[in-house]
């Protein structure tokens, strides 16, 4: 369980100006005994994280000196006593956040406790603020104890926690107290035995003191002696106020207060039998106390929050909450909806919009489909008056995936855009980029969605469900506008967590009109490898114009893809020279030779054409020579065109770099007319015949006249 730092402790070394603090630590045997024997009255010792095993010695001795130990904040201290804490006249033990083990005390024969005075002299306090004792098993004394000759004045004990202890935890048997106050502390599973003496889990003898226990939790204290209870004061007059004394089950004739005089108000009782099932003896004037199954979370287990409806709650004096106020969730406010399966989760807790005070707020990733209201909850349950807005069927639904910040207005005066008044959710800036497009229930089905990093300039795509096979998930980057005739420079870099395959880049336009401009037309992302693209490009324009718009085209991502796109550049650039195009063959030894460079065939765009000699046997490709780099058509390796005699000799050579289904004969790029020679052959099978028309080769068969590609057209 998490232990608190008081205020008062944090606040003491500020106010002690004076005081000399003493560090420990537990490379020290017995570090605490001889810090406080060296320590002088005012001194602060403070304790570092560890376990003190305090065993040499008689006592921990507080010899008339006002001294405070405490645990280094945030640190968890575990004090070992195998001697007890002995007070003399004038001392005052204050220790504030520290752990006791109290299941190892030696038996010095007068002294056997954990905390005792040591004579019956006056001026002897202890202050106990934020501590814990367990494991005391002495049924003859108590943690804290005093004896008939053994005065302490004063005993304060706040936000303290007693547990699984087998006999008692304060029993203070002098007949008169200065001052007794037990406020916000918790005392479970303290149990005695039929051979312990009659006492209660506290009990006090005073008949005369100021005494308070108020807002305290006892959950399994039970005393086997029926007479007695958690509480017994048989003598003085205490106020008992603001508690919660339960048992686990009924415990039959069994008490939680047995108090001869004073006042219990406010407080609850449960599973009592005695005393008309209060569990509350008669002494004591009793006003505004329940009889109520407070509802722990899951007492038996160490959790005794209070759930939402408890009877607890606003029960106590001037509207408090019953029992230790550890156990008392806040009420906050929680988005809950689908993704909690609509009830309040820790992670979607909302907090204070620090630039609004009237506001709350929340960062989260959603995904399309995504449905959730506000609802205020203790961080257990939702009361069904609890939820902004309230009604059915008025959720807020997430459209599109991504990481939103979600505001909230508990008044419902959000305004204009606002989900009828409550509820904001801003998608987080994407940048230059947009989101998932393509089939509207896409990001439903595969919770995929991107996140932005302006600072790095980075956009991350997250893909949630696997959706394989070509489901054109895209995400486009706002380029700079395209114009035709220019030419833009081009580059991005990519990585992923995972092998992807099957990725497209495309400079789009805004009709929809892509232009691959990766030659591949298929990326694949090796893991943790950089992917780079960087190439010059034309403009593209369609008919709406072009917005100069980079897609990635998703073709097969699986669940747990993490994709990153990052050092994207689209800028104006000099548009090279354009590629020269050269017949290469067999005559050339295939280099390109100037004798057989292509012109531009000035009746046909994008047509190439070239007047030279060919002989038969001759091999021949094309090849376009930019810069540095070489293409030829056809690419690849055997796939040449052998010189025919009906096509050697004298003739004219054309070109097209975007090839012509028409020219598949010659490897559908260049085309060479017939000389008409062996055009009088016949095919004696087929009776075909070729035939050169306008510079065009056909095909005669059966007297009607055929294209390359077998369609025929008119005489």
């Amino acid at each position: 369980m998490k232990r608190l730092f008081s205020f008062f402790a944090a606040m003491l070394v500020a106010f002690v100006a004076n005081a000399a603090v003493i560090n420990i630590n537990t490379n020290t045997p017995d570090a605490l005994r001889k810090a406080l024997a060296g320590a002088a009255s005012g001194d602060i010792i403070v304790m570092a994280a560890g376990t003190y095993v305090e065993s040499n010695g008689d006592y921990i001795a507080f010899t008339g000196k006002e001294v405070t130990v405490m645990a280094e904040p945030g640190a968890e201290v575990i004090v070992v006593p195998q001697v007890p804490v002995r007070l003399k006249s004038g001392a005052r033990a204050e220790f504030i956040n520290i752990k006791f083990d109290c299941g190892h005390i030696k038996d010095k024969g007068s002294y056997t406790e954990i905390i005792v005075p040591a004579d019956g002299t006056a001026n002897k306090r202890v202050i106990l603020d934020g501590c814990e004792f367990y494991g005391w098993k002495q049924k003859d004394y108590a943690i804290v104890h005093t004896r008939t000759d053994r005065q302490l004045d004063t005993l304060v004990i706040n936000n303290c926690y007693f547990h699984d202890n087998l006999y008692n935890c304060v029993w203070l048997r002098y007949p008169s107290i200065a001052c007794l106050r037990i406020t916000n502390s918790t005392f479970t599973n303290v149990a005695t035995d039929a051979a312990a003496p009659s006492i209660g889990v506290i009990q006090v003898d005073a008949t005369s003191g100021d005494m308070l226990i108020d807002h305290c939790t006892f959950y399994n204290c039970e005393a086997k002696n029926t007479d007695y209870g958690a509480i017994k004061i048989p003598g003085g007059a205490p106020i008992v106020s603001n508690c919660i004394f339960a048992m686990p089950e009924e415990y039959a004739n069994g008490r939680a207060i047995h108090n001869a005089a004073g006042e219990v108000k406010n407080c609850l009782t449960f599973n009592y039998t005695s005393d008309e099932n209060t569990g509350i003896h008669s002494g004591p004037t009793i006003t505004a106390c329940l009889q109520a199954n407070p509802l722990f979370v899951d007492a038996p287990n160490g959790d005794l929050r209070i759930q939402g409806g408890s009877p607890a709650l606003g029960a106590g004096t001037e509207g408090s909450d019953l029992g230790d106020p550890r156990w008392i969730p806040q009420m906050e406010y929680y988005l809950a909806g689908s993704m909690t399966e609509w009830g309040p989760d820790p992670l979607y807790k909302l907090v204070k919009n620090p630039e609004n005070e009237e506001e709350y707020m929340i960062a989260k990733t959603f995904y399309a489909g995504d449905q959730f209201k506000i609802a205020k909850s203790d961080g257990l349950t939702i009361a069904n008056t609890d939820w902004y807005p309230s009604g059915m069927d008025n959720n807020y639904q997430i459209t599109a995936s991504g990481n939103y910040t979600v505001y909230f207005r508990p008044d419902g005066q959000g305004g204009e855009g606002w989900h009828e008044g409550y509820i904001y959710a801003q998608a987080e800036s994407l940048g230059p980029w947009d989101s998932w497009f393509g089939d509207a229930s896409m990001q439903q089905e595969t919770n995929s969605y991107l996140a932005y990093d302006p600072i790095a300039e980075k956009v991350t795509v997250f893909i949630r469900n696997d959706k394989n096979g070509q489901w054109q998930a895209q995400v486009k980057y706002q380029g700079m506008p395209a114009e035709a005739d220019k030419c833009y420079h081009v580059a991005l870099k990519m990585k992923s967590n995972h092998d992807i395959t099957g990725i497209t880049l495309k400079w789009q336009d805004d009709n929809n009109t892509p232009n691959v401009i990766y030659e591949n037309q298929s990326i694949s992302l090796a893991e943790d490898e950089e992917f780079i693209y960087d190439a010059v490009v034309a403009g593209v324009v369609g008919e709406k114009g072009s917005n100069g718009i980079l897609v990635l085209d998703f073709g097969f991502a699986h669940n747990g893809d993490i994709i990153e796109v990052y050092g994207v550049t689209i800028e104006e650039t000099a548009c090279p020279a354009p590629p020269i195009y050269y017949l290469v063959g067999s005559m050339t030894d295939w280099a390109a030779e100037a004798e057989y460079l292509f012109a531009e065939n000035p009746e046909t765009e994008g047509e190439y054409f070239l007047t030279t000699t060919l002989a038969v046997g001759d091999a021949i490709k094309v090849v376009g020579v930019q810069d540095d780099d070489e293409t030829y058509y056809p690419n690849g390796l055997s796939n040449e065109y052998v010189v025919d005699a009906a096509h050697a000799g004298e003739t004219i050579v054309y070109f097209r770099p975007a090839g012509n289904a028409e020219w598949a004969a010659f490897g559908g790029y260049f085309f060479i007319p017939d000389n008409g020679q062996g055009i009088e052959d016949v095919n004696i099978d087929t009776k075909a015949t070729k035939l050169i028309r306008n510079g065009q080769l056909f095909i005669r068969k059966n007297g009607k006249i055929y294209n390359v590609i077998g369609q025929q057209i008119a005489r």
